[in-house]
């Protein structure tokens, strides 16, 4: 399954992070461990990754599966934040999926358990 590239407005990220402010929360901090162009270790404040966080919850909750959670990580890492295949040399592509990839399997892991809480 196709995922189209996507941007939920603003207050539509709010309504989602006050209505599963939990997994919200648990999947923020997932992602700024993981953060992915190294916004958190700069500095940026832990919100940084709102857009990407709320949007990976809603594709979550509605059933999205790992391949289609990797493949919205690496559109949005490289049309959102100007960091992918794109904009990367060459020979880091193969590490750039590959940290996506284990991204995606980790949050959809976490997702799998914390559903069932």
């Amino acid at each position: 399954m196709m995922i189209t590239r996507m941007h939920l407005a603003r207050e539509r990220q709010k309504e989602i992070k006050q209505k599963w402010s939990r997994q919200y929360k648990e999947l923020e901090k997932i992602v700024n461990e993981w953060d992915p162009v190294g916004l958190i270790s700069g500095g940026a404040p832990e919100d940084e990754y709102d857009c990407l966080t709320t949007q990976i919850l809603f594709l979550l909750r509605e059933g999205k599966d790992t391949v289609e959670i990797q493949k919205f990580i690496i559109e949005e890492l490289d049309e959102h934040f100007g960091h992918g295949v794109t904009n990367i040399r060459k020979e880091h592509h193969e590490a750039f999926i590959k940290k996506c990839n284990d991204a995606s399997i980790k949050i959809v892991d976490w997702f799998k358990i914390s559903a069932d809480a």
